[in-house]
């Protein structure tokens, strides 16, 4: 397991450009951005009716506990836990609530400590593009989740490499400029590692694992999806 979790942990940093400090400051950053008024209008109407008192709410690639900290505050009669593997986020963790706590696990396969069917929700945002695999985590979330319970993925998804460029490229600098051969080759990897998965291959791995399906809407132009799934 420490040897998997290892490959894991720089599978994650080199995902993040290998500067573990700025990885951590961006995705720290964009959090209220990215659970604004709308995301929680969403999780009043499509997660929040699953979730009885003394029920687990999971967080899966939690960062330093942002989201934790909040469905803690707002559902104190529930134990919320966050699972990441990155060191470099857990090591700045937040004080959580003490019906909160941080995990150390690899998402690849799972191994975390939790009771099956003892999970309400459970949350992975811009999490599924970082795994080389999903499959071993769509599994444990079913079992994890109790009948009824509900899994939402919020994530980036494939889009034509014309798209990827031109947002960012919008000046064409690409074509008309000399960009270096160190640049090029970092912008075609990060668009291979964040084109994994078109929508409809996600919604096939969680149908697969034997989810139902309950809302696939696409956002932020196309380059963003958000899933919500029922066991």
């Amino acid at each position: 397991m420490t040897q998997n979790l290892e490959k894991t942990q720089a599978q994650i940093l080199r995902h993040h450009g290998g500067d573990a400090e700025h990885a951590r400051e961006m995705i720290t950053q964009s959090y209220q951005r990215r659970h604004d008024t709308d995301f929680w209008e969403f999780w009043n109407e499509q997660m929040a009716p699953v979730i009885d008192r003394n029920e687990v709410l999971l967080d899966l690639g939690a960062g330093i506990g942002q989201f934790v900290d909040d469905l803690a505050l707002r559902y104190e009669h529930n134990t919320v836990i966050g699972i990441d593997a990155a060191e470099y986020m857990l090591v700045a963790q937040l004080a959580l609530p003490k019906n909160a706590r941080m995990l150390k696990d690899d998402l690849n396969q799972p191994q975390a400590n939790i009771h099956n069917h003892s999970v309400a929700t459970v949350m992975a945002n811009m999490l599924v593009h970082e795994l080389p695999q999903p499959i071993n985590m769509f599994k444990a979330v079913y079992q994890w989740l109790k009948p009824g319970g509900r899994f939402c993925i919020i994530d980036l998804v494939r889009q034509p490499l014309a798209d990827y460029l031109s947002h960012k490229y919008p000046q064409a600098e690409i074509f008309n400029e000399q960009v270096s051969r160190e640049e090029l080759e970092d912008v075609f990897e990060h668009f291979l590692e964040h084109n994994r998965y078109h929508a409809d291959d996600i919604v096939y791995m969680l149908k697969g694992v034997g989810f139902k399906v309950i809302e696939v809407t696409p956002q932020r132009d196309g380059r963003f999806v958000r899933i919500v799934v029922e066991k």
